[in-house]
């Protein structure tokens, strides 16, 4: 299997979203970058990397069958064990109604709408006096996005194939950016219009990054990567801001994905060995704002940003190494091979 370095930047990129969100949830102002805040880059940077690992995928076995199982597998399994945590547990000990009223409640139950992936963010009582109420888990949001993008790609990649063109990945995903940049930059609108429970504003937002990712395993960019140059635009684009929202998209659009992936498929003896115990950014993704939420219940919103993502890690990352062990793993290990020998995944698949 060829070293690189996904899971060191997903592991990163996840711990990013607990002390970004660690903002918000304190009642502070969240810091921005780009016009994005930081947890948001983060949530991009995991659309890069997914779109370009799950196209590695669907490249080497385009079974659609076997490809949608594998995609369930990683993404249901773990979904369900913490919307069972969220109600049975976390609930009734943060809830401010009495217990019987807590479970009196449809809703309460209707939270496990979130395993068919339609975004429930509140539960009877739960959070209600933290310092940003009501919201048990915001961090759900982006499973419906990601699971949409995963039917997306099988549908865009065969036609390309059939003409023996790239074109077609390049023009779709030419349309997510102009779409993108129309209506979360330029003219967004005053309501946001929602779908089957998701803001489509917010899957504007990231889908684009999804399929930049694709695009460069499809085109094989992969040469033109270099983690040199990568760190020279970081710091060039820190040096040199773009002075709009527009123009800071638009960087972005190139930025996230050559860096990402420059430092990604880098060779690194030392981040190559980040999932060596186990595969968590799923996990600590999927536990990081539940948790984070619960600390600043118990502690009656006194931490500061910091203080609760600081406490909040370890414990959402002990979840997510219990989470990958005894959920994931076995689950994973159902998924099907291809069935033929010549077709191995060089790259791990973590999406």
């Amino acid at each position: 299997m060829r070293e690189n370095n996904f899971d060191a930047i997903r592991l990163l990129a996840a711990i990013t979203v607990i002390f970004g969100h660690a903002h918000p949830l304190a009642g502070a102002a969240s810091s921005a970058l780009l016009a994005n805040s930081v947890q948001a880059l983060a949530v991009k940077i995991f659309f890069v990397i997914s779109g370009y690992l799950i196209c590695t995928s669907w490249t080497l076995d385009p079974n659609p069958a076997r490809y949608l199982k594998k995609r369930a597998l990683r993404i249901f399994p773990a979904l369900f064990v913490i919307c069972v945590l969220t109600v049975f547990v976390v609930g009734p000990l943060t809830t401010s109604l009495p217990i019987w009223r807590y479970f009196s409640y449809p809703h309460t139950f209707g939270y496990f709408r979130n395993v068919l992936l339609y975004p429930i963010y509140d539960l009877p009582g739960v959070f209600a006096h933290n310092a940003y109420p009501i919201a048990v888990n915001g961090s759900l949001w982006s499973l419906p996005v990601e699971f949409s993008m995963y039917l997306v790609l099988p549908m865009v990649l065969p036609f390309g194939a059939a003409f023996r063109s790239r074109s077609l990945i390049v023009v779709v995903t030419l349309l997510f950016c102009a779409i993108n940049l129309k209506f979360v930059r330029i003219a967004p609108p005053a309501s946001h219009p929602v779908f089957y429970g998701s803001d489509l504003i917010s899957v504007l937002d990231v889908a684009p990054y999804f399929m930049l990712g694709a695009l460069v395993k499809v085109c094989r960019l992969e040469r033109m990567l270099d983690s040199a140059i990568a760190l020279f635009l970081v710091f060039l684009t820190a040096l040199i801001p773009p002075s709009s929202a527009v123009g800071s998209e638009l960087v972005l659009f190139f930025l996230l994905p050559y860096c990402t992936l420059s430092l990604a498929l880098a060779r690194h003896p030392l981040l190559s060995k980040a999932g060596r115990f186990g595969d968590f950014p799923y996990g600590l993704y999927l536990y990081g704002f539940l948790v984070q939420q619960t600390v600043n219940h118990f502690t009656h919103n006194t931490l500061s940003a910091l203080q609760n993502a600081s406490v909040s890690l370890p414990v959402a990352l002990a979840l997510a190494v219990l989470s990958w062990r005894y959920v994931e793993k076995p689950m994973l290990a159902l998924k099907p091979r291809p069935n033929t020998a010549s077709q191995k995944i060089s790259i791990k698949e973590n999406n």
